[in-house]
């Protein structure tokens, strides 16, 4: 989920080429719906998504409809987050990047978060 068109095709391009599914979404409402509607391994969202009101409420209303999904996000930031925002990831153990990011580090981090639902998954 990014707003930002050119960044979202570049981490759609660099994640499918990695081998991943990708859907992508523009906005924090067409996102809401596809996440009450679909299933999703993961989720990469940008952490200053217009209309989606912070990391904070967007990690809670994303924990009250797909609490397991929770556990498998990535929240991108154009530039470094705000301490309560940053301490808020770390506490929840929620995995960030800041804009620019590496490739490498974008792929790195979707494997992670991949590799966790997998590992959720074998123990149901």
């Amino acid at each position: 989920m990014e707003d930002g068109e050119a960044v979202l095709e570049f981490e759609r391009d660099v994640l499918a080429g990695a081998g991943a599914q990708v859907t992508t979404l523009t906005g924090f409402e067409a996102a809401k719906s596809a996440i009450e509607s679909q299933l999703f391994d993961a989720l990469i969202l940008n952490g200053k998504m217009p209309g989606a009101g912070g990391v904070q409420q967007t990690h809670a209303w994303i924990t009250e409809k797909r609490p397991a999904l929770s556990k498998h996000l990535l929240f991108t930031f154009s530039s470094l987050a705000e301490a309560e925002v940053r301490t808020f990831l770390e506490q929840n153990q929620v995995p960030f990047l800041v804009k620019p990011f590496e490739v490498g580090d974008l792929i790195a981090n979707a494997r992670r978060l991949l590799a966790k639902t997998k590992a959720a998954g074998a123990g149901s």
